[in-house]
Order: structure tokens, then C-alpha cells, then sequence
């Protein structure tokens, strides 16, 4: 059978794809690439882990020596440089130090060390792509090319799930839902050398790609739609331990969501989406089979408290739901730069706004599901601690749940799109939500950098005596940052008014889809 009734339906934004995925990845890697300079050397968590298991991987060293260790923890046999990034993080955990104890990284950079990684089991197809500029001449640059090159991935899975976004017939709410899924820290995530950067955004690709194929399925962008999902499900499945669970989680809500299970069938039957489908569960199986078979869990640096029992941790975890949720929207450094509250509530403030749409006009399974969504991020981070705390201890992050929680309004956005709210009231709210986010997105990186110029404590106006500054020029990273995210609200606004024009013809194609779907529910 035809899919979708062999009905190819016009994009209505009258946006070219290709264009819209090129202006993305620029804009995307100039936001990524401006939070990679606002914050030294080692500024992220395990940033000194990551780069060590990056390296050792571009040259071969796939297994890591851990016989004075715990399993997960090892050393390789790499260049200076990187045990030297171990001696960087003068700052960590201190938000009133600045970032100018950090020593110079100068002398003798290639005499081989032995370099500790408690990332060592890790799946290494991130760290083949970021250890490359390792290969070349080492510097303090060094590090800042392996980000880049972090922050190029991420920014190529954004500008995907841009070029899917705004091939859709009804685009604004689906795109306020992946605008406010992108916290800022998500973004400083994908700014750092750490595989939790292409497991946040391979989810959001993944997401987005799926709701697409199931809530506007269009012939003509089938082969284009599922080739995509390949690309995404590579990042995201092979990206960390628990990425083939969260990519499980997720296609389950999409198939609880989908409007017509009539339509899901025509895709699955459809000769054009067999190879990719079978290429992402193949993926999909591999991930979850590294994770079993290699031990990439195991967290060699962490020691238990033998006396912490499981309603120990039920307890501990519920209580810090807050700081979870904090982490989710904000919190850099080492877990020691925070965000005012007033910009925590923008950023929250945005998820709800979205979140509120996709439940006020919603049917009940569209609501179950963002309910779901929602407990799952609340429990499954207890479910995993009950299941490790013996041999990891209380290790949890809000962070880790991001792949999962950035589904809620990104879902939401789909599921009113779908009910069919006027278009120019959708368009009027996109602009208003995105010039929000932008406005917190510089307020975010500022807050970054004023922290590590001059201290969470330090002056606002004035710059103390031998501060630390980015490698580039600040105005030039604030700037550019400023101006990448002026373009954004510049060019979501044009769409937002293209996609108030769309033409009858899909008018009627979507009241035919509609139709369809509520036969089939």
C-alpha cells in the first residue's frame, strides 16, 4: 500500500530544506563554538576523562590498564598534554575562584605519560571523531580544537532537526517545543568533550524525525526523513550506557502518540524505509550489546557509602528533584556556575508554556504520554541508583535524564500543532517564546563568563587585576553569540509568518489525514 495513501503533500513555509539545514549548522556551531572559548580548560565535568579516552583512541588504545584500579578506571599512554589536563581544574567546585589559577600549559607536551580515564569503557565512536585534532602539533589550542570539533557534531544533529522542523505543513509549535528542549544546558553540553553532547541532540534529532514521520506522513519526504533518523540514532543509541533505553522509552511514546495507526502501518510497509529502519535497530541493538558486554557503566573513581540503603537513596533523590531539575536547565562549570532564579524560571517557564498547549489541546493519549514522559524522568534516575548504588553509590545527575525530559515539549509542540490551533495565533506566540529564549541564552553564557573572569562573587562592572579571558577576544565571542541568536529570531520570525500562508491544498490534505486518524483511533 501507497504511503499515506500515496498523497505528497506541499510544504507549506515555502522554505528551502537544504538552505534551512546550511543557515542552521552555522548558527548552531557559532552558539556551540561561543560557549566552547566562554569557559577555560576543563570547565565541564570528566572534561580531563573525555579528553584522555579521546586521545587513546585515535591511537588505538581501545583498553585502558586498570589493575591498580577499579573496573571503568584505567590509564593510557598518551602525550603530556593530557595529564596535564588533569592539573587545570583549579577552579572546580569553587564558584568564587576565578579561572586565572589555572596554570600555562607550556614545556614539554608529547613525552608519553600515563594518563588516568574513568571514562575508559566508553563506546569510542565519539571519541574517534574529537580526538583527531590530537594528531596534529599539541597546544593549549588542542583542547579547544577537540570542543570545536564536539561542538561541529552537535551542531550538524541541530541543524537535521531544524531541516526536519520546517518541512512540516503546521512548523511554529513543533519548533517552540525543540527551542525550549535546547536549554542552555543542553548547549553548554554540546559545547564540551563529553559523548552526553550527541546523545541529548541525537535524541532531540531522533524525536523529532519520528513525530514527523507518524504526525505528518508526506511521500515525498520519506526516503529524506529515514536516512535522517539513521544519522540520529547513530549518535544518539552508541552514545552513553543508557542511551538504547532512552531510545527504547522514546519510540514506544511515539507509537502510544501516533495519530493513525493506519498511517504507521503504510510507513513500516513501505519498501523505501526498510534499509534505514533496519539500520537503526541494528545500531539501536549494538549500543545496548556495548553497554552489556563492555562494562561502560562501571565508574572506577566512585566509592559507596557502605551504609546507604535503598530507601536511603529513594530518599536522598526525591529530595533533590529540585536540584535535579536545575541541572536540567542550567547549572555549568563543575555543578558550581548557577543561573538567577528569575532566568530559571524564563527557561522552565518556556517547556510550560508549550507543555501547557500540547495538554490543553491534546486527546487522552497524548496526555498520558507527556505524563509519562514527565514520571519517567522523575523515576527512572531512582529505578537506575536502586539497581547501582551498591558498586556506583549516589552518583545521579540531572543532566543524565536530559535525552528524555527534552522529549516533553518537543512532544507537546506535535501534539498541538496536530489539534489545528490558528496558525497565526501558533506564529505569534513562536516569536515572542524565541526572542525569550534568546534573551536567556546571552544571559546564560554572561553568567558563564562573569564566573570565571571574576568570580560568582566578583564585580559585575569591572574586570579584576590578571583576570582569565577566552582564548578569542571576549567582545568577539559575545558578539558573535549575541548576533547568532539575533539571526535566529530574525529567521523564526519570517517563518512564522510564511507559515501562516499555507495554501488550501494542504488544508484539505491534513483534513483528510485527520479523518483518517480519527477512523483509525
Amino acid at each position: 500500500m501507497p504511503y499515506n495513501n500515496g498523497q505528497a503533500v506541499k510544504q507549506t513555509t515555502g522554505i528551502d530544506a537544504n538552505k534551512a539545514f546550511w543557515i542552521s549548522l552555522v548558527l548552531a556551531f557559532l552558539v556551540l563554538a561561543g560557549w566552547s572559548f566562554a569557559s577555560p580548560h576543563m570547565a565541564s565535568p570528566d572534561e580531563p576523562a573525555h579528553a584522555a579516552k579521546a586521545a587513546a583512541t585515535v591511537r588505538g588504545e581501545f583498553m585502558a590498564d586498570e589493575s591498580e584500579f577499579k573496573a571503568g578506571r584505567g590509564t593510557f599512554v598518551l602525550p603530556a598534554l593530557f595529564q596535564r589536563g588533569w592539573e587545570l581544574g583549579c577552579f572546580a567546585f569553587h564558584p568564587d575562584t576565578p579561572a586565572n589559577c589555572v596554570p600555562a600549559i607550556e614545556g614539554d607536551l608529547d613525552t608519553p605519560s600515563d594518563v588516568q580515564s574513568h571514562v575508559a569503557r566508553y563506546n569510542p565512536l565519539y571519541y574517534a571523531l574529537i580526538g583527531i585534532p590530537s594528531l596534529f602539533p599539541l597546544s593549549e589550542w588542542t583542547f579547544v580544537a577537540m570542543r570545536l570539533v564536539s561542538a561541529a557534531i552537535n551542531a550538524v544533529l541541530i541543524a537535521l532537526t531544524m531541516r526536519v522542523l520546517v518541512q512540516l505543513r503546521r512548523p511554529t509549535l513543533p519548533l517552540l517545543g525543540a527551542f525550549a528542549a535546547m536549554t542552555p544546558m543542553a548547549l553548554f553540553i554540546g559545547s564540551s568533550m563529553t559523548p552526553q553532547g550527541p546523545e541529548i541532540f541525537g535524541s532531540l534529532l531522533v524525536t523529532v524525525t519520528l513525530l514527523a514521520l507518524v504526525f505528518e506522513p508526506q511521500a515525498d519526504l520519506l526516503r529524506s526523513r529515514a536516512w535522517i533518523l539513521v544519522v540520529g540514532t547513530a549518535f544518539f543509541a552508541l552514545a552513553r550506557g543508557l542511551s538504547p533505553v532512552y531510545m527504547f522509552i522514546l519510540i514506544v511514546v511515539v507509537l502510544a502518540v501516533a495519530p493513525s495507526y493506519r498511517a504507521v502501518g503504510e510507513l513500516l510497509s513501505d519498501r523505501r524505509f526498510w534499509l534505514p529502519l533496519g539500520l537503526c535497530a541494528g545500531l539501536t541493538v549494538t549500543g545496548l550489546l556495548y553497554t552489556l558486554l563492555s562494562g561502560s557503566l562501571a565508574l572506577g573513581v566512585v566509592f559507596p557509602d557502605p551504609t546507604l540503603t535503598g530507601r536511603d537513596v529513594v530518599v536522598q533523590m526525591v529530595r533533590n528533584t529540585d536540584y535535579y531539575f536545575e541541572q536540567i536547565l542550567g547549572t555549568f562549570g563543575w555543578g558550581d556556575t548557577h543561573l538567577p532564579m528569575w532566568v530559571l524560571v524564563l527557561i522552565g517557564g518556556t517547556a510550560l508554556l508549550v507543555g501547557t498547549f500540547g495538554v490543553a489541546f491534546s486527546a487522552w493519549r497524548g496526555r498520558v504520554a507527556l505524563a509519562g514522559v514527565l514520571l519517567l524522568s522523575l523515576g527512572l534516575p531512582i529505578l537506575v541508583q536502586l539497581a547501582s548504588f551498591h558498586e556506583a553509590g549516589l552518583v545521579w545527575q540531572g543532566k543524565y535524564v536530559l535525552p528524555l525530559a527534552m522529549m516533553a515539549p518537543v512532544l507537546a509542540g506535535f501534539l498541538a500543532a496536530h489539534a489545528r490551533i490558528g496558525e497565526h495565533v501558533n506564529g505569534a506566540i513562536l516569536r515572542v517564546a524565541v526572542a525569550v529564549v534568546a534573551f536567556y541564552q546571552v544571559v546564560a553564557i554572561t553568567v558563564n563568563l562573569h564566573r570565571y573572569i571574576n568570580g560568582a562573587s566578583g564585580p559585575w562592572f569591572e574586570i579584576i587585576p590578571d583576570a582569565w579571558m577566552p582564548m578569542i577576544p571576549l567582545a568577539l565571542v559575545l558578539a558573535v553569540f549575541v548576533a547568532a541568536w539575533v539571526v535566529v529570531v530574525v529567521l523564526v520570525r519570517s517563518l512564522s509568518y510564511r507559515a501562516q500562508e499555507w495554501p488550501e491544498e494542504s488544508s484539505a490534505a491534513m483534513s483528510a489525514t485527520r479523518a483518517t486518524s480519527s477512523s483509525a483511533d
